[in-house]
């Protein structure tokens, strides 16, 4: 927020924000936006790829960013991503250094997910007729993931505390901050247990 706002001093530019169902984060976002007298327009998620051309450069914040300079962030971003890398826009990922993770997404200890309740994307009064079927089975299934996992090809640069680096940085930087003893837990087993 605070980049945004030194940035209006120096040039003019508008902010595009998705509007970030199914919790909608960014209609709060835009209020602050507003607030802070940044020119700001919403749009649906859906058109992320209907709008991406009228835009220069795109900037996400991040869960968490893994060794090997993938991002695991909120569930729409990768989308967002693609849309991006499809039409050539730069996907700039903002992180702070203790969002840096020492994992790689494909040991098995990394959990990737995890599920919100479905209760944010339905009424389930409007959908009881499809819960129960009588035979005990569910016809009908919601799943509502928290986070995407954005592979490192589609993010353009990171800008951490530190400055900024490549996604190909990130396992060195990564190196910095963290030795093999701090990711590899052990579990401590109490004796005749």
């Amino acid at each position: 927020m605070q980049f945004l706002c030194e940035a209006k001093k120096k040039r003019s530019f508008q902010v595009f924000i998705a509007e970030g169902a199914p919790r909608y984060q960014g209609h709060a976002l835009a209020k602050e936006l507003v607030a802070r007298d940044l020119q700001t327009t919403v749009i649906t998620d859906s058109a992320v790829f209907a709008m991406i051309s009228r835009v220069n450069m795109v900037m996400v914040g991040a869960h968490a960013v893994m060794a090997n300079g993938g991002v695991i962030a909120p569930v729409g971003h990768h989308m967002v991503a693609l849309a991006a890398h499809r039409h050539a826009v730069p996907f700039v990922v903002l992180a702070a250094s203790h969002k840096l993770c020492p994992l790689y997404p494909h040991n098995p200890e990394v959990l990737l997910n995890d599920l919100k309740s479905p209760s944010e994307l339905l009424d389930f009064g409007d959908f009881s007729d499809c819960i129960d079927g009588g035979t005990g089975g569910t016809r009908l299934r919601v799943v509502n993931p928290a986070f995407d996992y954005i592979p490192p090809q589609l993010v353009s640069l990171f800008i951490t505390d530190t400055g900024g680096h490549n996604p190909s940085y990130m396992y060195r930087l990564i190196a910095d901050y963290y030795t093999p003893d701090d990711y590899v837990l052990q579990q401590h087993v109490e004796p005749g247990i």
